[in-house]
């Protein structure tokens, strides 16, 4: 009976037994195209996680338009023998909004900013450097897919 109210449902469960998971409101979502690097990690993990790895719905209903712009802070320094300062340690931090339109009327269901941080390490080899603050930035990226995709979808089931 302390159950019976439980509304605690998984996010676009059908009521059909043997379909279960997310359905096909997330797959009428069209991610709309980015200019620049970190935004099409972005895109690319967004798109990924809508379509789960298929194809988009044949017809669109919704359109996203994302926008991230990364930043780089240090972390930690260290003082050399001679002196000098060392950064050791940096951090990325992507922020990011995403934008959920109605395609037939062209009203915005929802709108958001959301922020990604990834830590990474710095070294003496310069290559090393850019090669880790490009891992970082993907990983912030996918951490604000995923983000994303929770505003989406949320947006989605309130409609």
């Amino acid at each position: 009976m302390l159950l019976a109210g439980c509304t605690v449902q998984p996010l676009y469960q059908t009521s059909a037994p043997g379909i279960g998971g997310t359905v096909a409101p997330l797959r009428t979502v069209i991610v709309a195209d980015v200019n620049d690097r970190v935004s099409q990690q972005v895109r690319n993990h967004l798109i990924f996680l809508l379509y789960q790895g298929s194809s988009p719905a044949s017809q669109a209903q919704y359109s996203a338009a994302i926008t991230a712009s990364p930043s780089v802070r240090d972390v930690f320094a260290t003082t050399a023998p001679d002196g000098s300062t060392q950064v050791t340690a940096k951090r990325i931090v992507l922020s990011g909004t995403v934008t959920l339109t109605d395609i037939a009327d062209g009203s915005v269901i929802a709108q958001a900013t959301r922020t990604a941080t990834a830590s990474f390490d710095q070294t003496r080899q310069e290559f090393a450097n850019l090669r880790a603050q490009r891992d970082a930035e993907n990983r912030a990226a996918d951490e604000l897919a995923e983000q994303f995709r929770i505003v989406i979808a949320t947006a989605l089931a309130a409609r």
